[in-house]
């Protein structure tokens, strides 16, 4: 798949916006904070149904708007398309080809989009929560089923802390009709993240080994705190010492994924350069695992994707790229002349004007 149009109204800082691409590359360049990243992140919102930037789409609102129109086209086997409409009041509506979407799991699954950014380095390096997020994010894209699964999960958790703070002399049937509830949504999140790990390490070594020229060696694991097998007899031990520290101390909320840089963890001994490197590898991944579970290859999107990458990661970076339609934002018009085959526009201001290659 592949975008053919997109359409902006009062989004950022465009006024209006009604721009055609190509399949293959297509680079939006010019100075910084002229509107390309805005592009990246209407995309992302029409496909993924969220900014990947903020945490409230109303923000993206244009100073003095009422809301915003976004408007995706992209071809499948027939034309498709995403409509958003972005309301002051954080309400947002949504039609997928003309007919409205209940909700954003409705959205799910039709424009599908991969994002790398300059942020998502603190995935890697901060806190397991972004990490979690990552996996929750991009597992719910091929597994609809996941969103309930993990929903449930959120709500009974929260319900059971409540019930360790208050300590009646119930609690403890309590905990274990709570543990009951958990026990099933706990099996479905760990298969599923488990199962996308693994996934994950196999695709990010092959494409981590293409773009570092092999030089480096990466390995992911997925790090539980209740053991797949044994998750209601885990419960049920965990239930003396919840009960004393007042809140549910294991399970998927309290995860992590590991992540190794030739045996080493890349919290502490990764660079700039081998973090940005290993994030590229595992967006690529994430883009491989969709297309492998649903058939299409999705839209890549990469944000500021050069800086700290030396001459060489750069070039075998774009070698690992054929056959994906990529947007790629940078003020360096030294890399803009990387992409010989690309589909170049000049980004000023909330304007757009395709250039030809020179």
């Amino acid at each position: 798949m592949y975008l053919t149009r997109l359409k902006l109204i009062h989004f950022r800082n465009y006024e209006q916006l009604n721009q055609s691409f190509y399949p293959g590359v297509n680079v939006l360049y010019g100075r910084n904070a002229q509107g390309k990243t805005n592009i990246l992140e209407a995309i992302h919102i029409c496909g993924n149904g969220k900014s990947f930037r903020v945490n409230a789409d109303s923000k993206a609102v244009m100073e003095g708007k009422e809301g915003a129109y976004l408007f995706a086209e992209y071809a499948e086997n027939i034309d498709r398309s995403v409509e958003v409409l972005i309301g002051k009041d954080r309400k947002k509506s949504l039609k997928i080809d003309g007919i409205p979407a209940k909700n954003l799991k409705e959205l799910l699954g039709n424009l599908f989009v991969v994002v790398f950014s300059p942020e998502d380095m603190k995935m890697a390096k901060e806190a397991p929560s972004l990490r979690r997020g990552f996996l929750d994010g991009e597992i719910s894209k091929i597994r609809p089923s996941y969103v309930d699964a993990l929903k449930n999960y959120t709500k009974i958790v929260a319900q059971k802390n409540a019930a360790l703070r208050r300590e009646n002399k119930n609690t403890g049937v309590v905990l274990d009709a709570y543990n009951a509830q958990l026990t099933g949504y706990i099996r479905i999140i760990l298969k599923n993240r488990k199962a996308y790990v693994n996934k994950l390490g196999e695709y990010v070594r092959e494409t981590h080994r293409a773009i570092s020229g092999g030089t480096e060696e990466i390995s992911i694991v997925y790090k539980e705190t209740i053991p797949e097998t044994e998750i209601a007899q885990t419960l049920k031990k965990l239930r003396e010492k919840e009960l004393v520290e007042g809140t549910c101390g294991a399970g998927p909320h309290r995860d992590d994924m590991e992540i190794l840089i030739n045996g080493k963890d890349i919290r502490v001994f990764a660079s700039q350069g081998q973090l940005r490197t290993l994030m590229l590898a595992i967006k690529t991944a994430c883009l491989k695992i969709l297309e492998e579970s649903t058939g299409e290859t999705p839209v890549l999107l990469l944000d500021d994707v050069f800086s700290e990458l030396d001459q060489t990661r750069k070039k075998n970076l774009l070698r690992t790229l054929k056959g994906i339609q990529v947007f790629i934002t940078t003020a360096d018009d030294a890399d803009a002349k990387l992409l010989s085959r690309a589909h170049l526009y000049y980004v000023e201001n909330g304007t757009v004007r395709e250039r030809e290659q020179k």
